[in-house]
């Protein structure tokens, strides 16, 4: 009866993570987001597509490096796996936002709620 209880518990928080980014984590708890899923679903959809397809990685043109256009810097481990939320940085209505990546010559570039929400 216990292993039947592990299994389902283990499968009932394992659904309940799978609703959203574990990105989300860095600015949302648990409750806020499983609140989100219930209450406002087209809210979580965006923040999930925010934290997955909200951002490209590009290189840094040497004659935008200095650019009024580059908002500052940022520090990023992985290039494959970057937490908007984690950084403090969030989609504008409609402008892009670009910011150097330390110690590369690439940037990050935040893509604008209008696109992301343009987006599959």
């Amino acid at each position: 009866m216990s292993l039947f209880l592990a299994v389902f518990l283990t499968a009932g928080l394992s659904a309940q993570s799978s609703d959203w980014d574990v990105r989300l984590l860095s600015k949302y708890s648990k409750e806020e987001l499983t609140e989100m899923k219930s209450n406002t679903p087209e809210k979580l959809a965006y923040l999930n597509k925010v934290a997955k397809s909200g951002w490209v990685i590009m290189d840094l043109p040497a004659e935008k490096s200095n650019a009024h256009e580059i908002r500052g810097s940022v520090a990023i481990s992985d290039l494959k796996n970057v937490n908007l939320f984690a950084l403090g940085l969030s989609p504008e209505k409609k402008n892009y936002q670009y910011y150097r990546i330390n110690g590369t010559n690439k940037m990050l570039v935040v893509l604008s709620e209008e696109i992301i929400l343009s987006s599959k």
